[in-house]
C-alpha cells in the first residue's frame, strides 16, 4: 500500500498571496506616482522648467536706460550722464561666492562686509539674476576683472552711465540726487525698478523719477560651460528717459549761490503771474555728485557733523518767524476791515499793552499805514493787531496760503504754523493770551512760515487780480526720440480778494520802503527799477540792551529777511531772501534781492558785478529787545 498523504501538512499560501497583492499595490502606486510627477513636471509646470533649463545656458544682462537730462529754461545742462562701468555677479556661476567677493575686494578695495550686504540687499533668491556688486569702476579696475574672466566667469562688466551734476552744489536742493533703491521702493514701483538700481531720492530727481528714468532693456547671451558668452540670443533696446526742462534760470541761480558763500539761509525768485521758480537756493548746500556713487564713510560723516546741516532744504523745510515782512499782510487785514490807510497812530518808541511795554525800534511821531510800512513802525502794528484780534490775523494768513504747503513740485515741504485760540487749546492745552496777539502782529510769537510761503503770498499782493500762484519748477519735458513736448499745466489759481484801493495802499507803502528816503531798504534802491519790498529782522534771543547785540556769538545774532517785487506797476519777479543770523534785513538780505531783480529785469549776462551799497544814511540804531527794526 502506498503511504498516506497528510493534508494537514499542506502549505498555507494565503500569507504569500497577501504579500504578492501588497507588492503589486505598491508597484502600481509607485507607477501612478511616477506618472503624476511626470505629468506635473512635463505638462503642468513644463513651461516653467523649460525656462529654467534655458536659463542654465543663457545669461540676461540688464541694460539700464540712459537717464533723461535736466536743463534750465535756456537749455543749460544741470544734470547729465557720463559713461561708467558696473560689476554684475551671477551667483549660479560662482563655485564659491565668498571667494568671488574676496577677489572683488582685492581689486576695488571695497570692504567684504559691504559686498556681502549688497548681495543681501538684492532681495532676490533667483541666482540666475545678476546682483549689481559695484558701480563706477575705474578703467583699471574693470580691466583687472576682465583679465581674470576665465577664473571668474560669474562676473560681467556692464557699461552704463553715471549721473553728473554740472554745477556741483549749485541748485543741489532743487535737483536732489540719486541713490540705490531700497526694498520698499522696489516693491512700490511694481517691477519698474530692479534691486540695486539707482533712482531719485530727493528733489526733482525723485518727484519726476518715472519721467526721467526711461525703460530699461536687456541683452540675452548663450553661454558655454565655462560661463563665456558665445552668441547673442536676444536684444531689447532701452528707451531713454525724457529731458526735463526746468523753470530755473541758471544765471540768476549762480548770482544767488555766490552771494550765499559763507552764509546760511535761502533765497527764491519767481514769476508772480505763473508761479515759475527762477532761482532756488538753500545754503549751505552739498555736492550731489557724492551720491552718484556709494558715499564713503568720511564724506557721510562730514555732511552729518556739519553744524549748518547742508542736507536741510531751508527754503521748504525750515520755518521761521517772519518778522516785519509779516506787516504787509497785516496791512491787508487792516484795510479790509474798514480802517482807513490815512489814520495816524502816535509812536513814542513803543506802547504798553496788558501791563507790559512793547518797544519800537525808534520814535516815529505819528504814522499812517504807508508810512508805517516805509519805516517799519512796530507801534502802529501793535495797535492795529490789538484792534483786529488774533482770529482776523489767522484768517488773513490762511487767505495768503500760510499754514499749509504751497504745492511746489520739489519734494516735501513743511506747513509752518498760524496760531489761533483753537490751536492753543488743542496743542498747548491753555487759552490764547491777548498779549500774544501783540507779538504776532509784528511777525513774532508762535507764527512760523517758510521763505517759499512768503514768496507765494507776496505774489498775491504783486498781482493786480490777487492771484495766488502755485510755485513750480517743471517747465516742460521733451521725449528725446519723438521730440514731443509736455508742457506744465498749472492748477486753478487761488485768489485773494481786494476791496477798492486796498492793494494800491499796500503797494505804495512797500514802494516807499525801497524807493523813498527813510525807507528801511532805501540803501539798496536801483534808480528806475521801481522796486517794492519789506525788510525784516527776527530776534533769536531777547536782548535788553540793543548795543550788546553785536557782541553775541554768530549763532545768536538776529535773522534777516527781505521780500520784494519789481517793477511796481507790472511786477515780473518776486524775490525773498532769508539769512540766518545775518543781522538786519536791510544789510544782509536786501542787497541780494536788489541784485537779482536788476539782473533779471535788465538783461543777461551781467558784465560787471552788481554793486549794491549799504550805507548808514537810512539805518537807525540797533533795535531794542522785542522790536523788529530792519
Amino acid at each position: 500500500m502506498g503511504a498516506a498523504i497528510d493534508l494537514s501538512a499542506r502549505e498555507d499560501r494565503k500569507p504569500l498571496l497577501v504579500r504578492i497583492d501588497l507588492i503589486a499595490a505598491i508597484s502600481w502606486g509607485a507607477f501612478i506616482l511616477i506618472l503624476a510627477v511626470y505629468w506635473v513636471h512635463q505638462v503642468l509646470r513644463g513651461d516653467e522648467f523649460h525656462r529654467q533649463a534655458e536659463n542654465n545656458r543663457q545669461r540676461s544682462i540688464p541694460v539700464t536706460a540712459p537717464r533723461g537730462f535736466i536743463v534750465d529754461r535756456n537749455g543749460v545742462p544741470l544734470a547729465e550722464n557720463e559713461p561708467s562701468f558696473s560689476l554684475l555677479l551671477y551667483r549660479r556661476e560662482a563655485s564659491d561666492v565668498e571667494s568671488s567677493l574676496q577677489f572683488v575686494s582685492s581689486v576695488t578695495g571695497t570692504l567684504l562686509e559691504d559686498l556681502r550686504r549688497r548681495i543681501l540687499r538684492s532681495g532676490d533668491g533667483r541666482d540666475y539674476l545678476p546682483v549689481i556688486l559695484e558701480e563706477n569702476l575705474s578703467v583699471d579696475e574693470a580691466a583687472a576683472i576682465e583679465a581674470h574672466a576665465l577664473e571668474h566667469p560669474e562676473f560681467v562688466i556692464q557699461i552704463s552711465e553715471r549721473r553728473i551734476y554740472k554745477g556741483g552744489p549749485i541748485a543741489a536742493h532743487l535737483l536732489g540726487h540719486l541713490g540705490e533703491a531700497n526694498p520698499d521702493q522696489v516693491q512700490a514701483r511694481n517691477g519698474r525698478v530692479r534691486p540695486g538700481e539707482w533712482i531719485g531720492q530727493k528733489g526733482v530727481e525723485a518727484v519726476y523719477q518715472d519721467l526721467l528714468a526711461g525703460v530699461s532693456g536687456a541683452r540675452t547671451f548663450i553661454i558655454d560651460s565655462f560661463g563665456r558668452e558665445v552668441a547673442e540670443l536676444d536684444r531689447q533696446e532701452p528707451l531713454s528717459g525724457n529731458t526735463l526742462i526746468l523753470t530755473i534760470d541758471s544765471r540768476l541761480q549762480k548770482i544767488a549761490e555766490a552771494y550765499f558763500e559763507g552764509r546760511v539761509g535761502s533765497a527764491v525768485a519767481l514769476d508772480p503771474k505763473s508761479g515759475e521758480i527762477l532761482a532756488f537756493v538753500s545754503a549751505p548746500a552739498y555736492d550731489p555728485n557724492l551720491f552718484a556713487q556709494r558715499v564713503s564713510k568720511d564724506d557721510w560723516d562730514a555732511i552729518l557733523n556739519n553744524e549748518d546741516k547742508p542736507l536741510n532744504n531751508r527754503l521748504l523745510q525750515n520755518v521761521y518767524s517772519p518778522g516785519s515782512v509779516w506787516k504787509a499782510f497785516v496791512a491787508y487785514a487792516i484795510l479790509m476791515h474798514g480802517i482807513s490807510p490815512s489814520e495816524r497812530i502816535p509812536c513814542g518808541g513803543g506802547a504798553t499793552f496788558y501791563g507790559r511795554f512793547f518797544r519800537c525800534h525808534s520814535h516815529h511821531s505819528t504814522v499812517d499805514l504807508p508810512t508805517a510800512l516805509q519805516v517799519s513802525c512796530d507801534t502802529y502794528f501793535y495797535q492795529m493787531g490789538r484792534r483786529l484780534g488774533i482770529d482776523v490775523l489767522a484768517e488773513t494768513a490762511d487767505l495768503f496760503g500760510f499754514g499749509r504747503p504751497t504745492g511746489i513740485d520739489a519734494g516735501g515741504e513743511k506747513s509752518g504754523l498760524v496760531p489761533s485760540p483753537k490751536w492753543s487749546l488743542a496743542v498747548r492745552k491753555h487759552p490764547w493770551y491777548p498779549g500774544e496777539t501783540i507779538s504776532v502782529s509784528i511777525g513774532q510769537g508762535p507764527l512760523l512760515v517758510s521763505p517759499l510761503q512768503v514768496a507765494r503770498a507776496l505774489s498775491a499782493l504783486a498781482n493786480s487780480d490777487g492771484a495766488l500762484p502755485t510755485p513750480h519748477v517743471f517747465h516742460m519735458a521733451e521725449n528725446v526720440r519723438t521730440r514731443e513736448r509736455f508742457l506744465y499745466r498749472p492748477p486753478v489759481k487761488e485768489q485773494v480778494p481786494f476791496d477798492p484801493g486796498v492793494r494800491e495802499a499796500i503797494v505804495e507803502g512797500l514802494f516807499r520802503v525801497v524807493s523813498r528816503p527813510g525807507g528801511t531798504a532805501y540803501a539798496v534802491h536801483v534808480p528806475g527799477l521801481d522796486m517794492c519790498g519789506k525788510t525784516g529782522t527776527v530776534q533769536v534771543v531777547g536782548q535788553k540792551d540793543p548795543k550788546k547785540m553785536g557782541h553775541l556769538p554768530e549763532k545768536l545774532q538776529d535773522h534777516a529777511w527781505f521780500a520784494g517785487f519789481a517793477p511796481k506797476d507790472d511786477p515780473r519777479v518776486v524775490v525773498v531772501v532769508f539769512v540766518e543770523n545775518g543781522g538786519h534785513g536791510s544789510k544782509a538780505a536786501a542787497p541780494l534781492a536788489a541784485k537779482l531783480m536788476k539782473a533779471y529785469l535788465r538783461g543777461f549776462p551781467e558784465t560787471e558785478e552788481t554793486h549794491v551799497s549799504v550805507t548808514a544814511q537810512t539805518e537807525e540804531a540797533a533795535p531794542p529787545a522785542g522790536s523788529t527794526e530792519e
